[in-house]
Parts: structure tokens; sequence; C-alpha cells
């Protein structure tokens, strides 16, 4: 693998990152509804889960794994309900009062991680590109030691920097709105997204 392959995998990396998807709209509503602190859990989990696709691809094993429906599915509806239920407790704290929100460190970097983890290893897009579309640019049978290492640095690497700068425009996009009215509206909309991304996974093929 050349220098010319690795630019156009990392550039081709960097579009699907751009597109938005289940995970973006995941990420960037875990950043509206609590700051940047509360996605870099769910940022790990999306960073270990693009380097297990990554390795079972280059090992052979991505096909097997994306043709086996049943864990794939059960993978995918747990990311799915999981993205629904955090959604449905951003609107009812969108309804309250009070709209400071306080999130224990470990709660929502744990939460956050696995959330991250199913969210990807259940999308079908990614998978799409990791057993369909890298192929293209790899050629896993004539893969070097070396170049599997500098493949599974600047995937996953790109995706968690792409995610990290949605994470952070939407945050600073939280900060704007300080009063209680602004943060309702956030609230509320970061509630749907995290719906929407849920919906989304369970209807995606």
């Amino acid at each position: 693998m050349d220098i010319q392959s690795l630019v156009a995998l990392v550039g081709a990396t960097i579009i699907l990152a751009l597109v938005p998807g289940p995970v973006v709209a995941a990420l960037v509503g875990r950043a509206l509804f609590g700051g940047i602190a509360s996605t870099f859990g769910f940022i790990g989990g999306v960073f270990l889960a693009d380097l297990l696709w990554l390795i079972a691809a280059i090992s052979g094993l991505g096909y097997v794994a994306a043709s086996y429906s049943t864990l794939f599915l059960v993978i995918k509806y747990l990311g799915a309900c999981y993205l629904i239920y955090l959604g449905i407790q951003a609107i009812r704290h969108a309804m309250q009062d009070n709209q400071e929100i306080k999130i224990p460190k470990k709660s929502y970097k744990g939460a956050g991680f696995v959330s991250g983890l199913l969210v990807t290893l259940g999308n079908p897009k990614l998978v799409a590109f990791y057993v369909g579309f890298l192929p293209t640019f790899i050629d896993m049978e004539a893969l070097s030691l070396q170049e599997a290492l500098w493949a599974a640095v600047l995937v996953p690497a790109t995706f968690a920097s792409i995610n990290f700068c949605w994470a952070l425009s939407a945050s600073k996009a939280r900060r704007v709105f300080k009063s209680a009215t602004p943060m309702r509206v956030l609230n509320f909309m970061s509630g749907g997204l995290l719906v929407g991304a849920g919906v989304v996974m369970l209807r995606e093929d």
C-alpha cells in the first residue's frame, strides 16, 4: 500500500465521517445535552468499534461477522434502543423547570462508551465501508504487518478526529445559549437527534 493509497484511504474516511448518520446524530445530541465532556466516552467507544471492524476486515473475518445476521441485529437493536432511551431522557429533562445538567463523570463516560461501541458495531453504513469499500484501497491478502498497523492507526484516528470536531462544534453552540428557554430548546433538539438516530438505525438494512 503506497502513499497515494493511504491518502486516498484517509480522504474516503474523512468523507464518510462528515456524512451525517446515526453516529454523528447521537454524538451531536450528547454534546448538545451534556457538553463536550459527555462525548469523550462515546468517541472512545466509536474508536474501539472502528478498530475492531478494521481488524476483522484485515483478518478476513469482516464478511463473516457481517453475515452473522443474528448477532449483528442484536447489537444493532441494543444500540438503537439505548439511543432512543437517552433521547427520551433528554426530552423529559427539557420539560423540567431546572435546565441545569449535572451528570456524574463516571456515569456519562461509561454509558457513552457502551453507546458509542454498540452504535458503531451495529451501523450498516460502517459495515459496508469496512467489508465492501475498504478492500478497494487495501489488498487484504498482500497486506504487510506495517501496512496493517498504519491502517489500524489512520482509519480509527481519522474517524475520532472528525467526531471530536462534531462534538466540539455542538458543545460551542450549547454554550451560546445559557438562559433557560434556549437551553430547553437545545435539550429538545438533542433528545430529538438521539431518538432520530435510534429510529434510523432500526430502519437501516
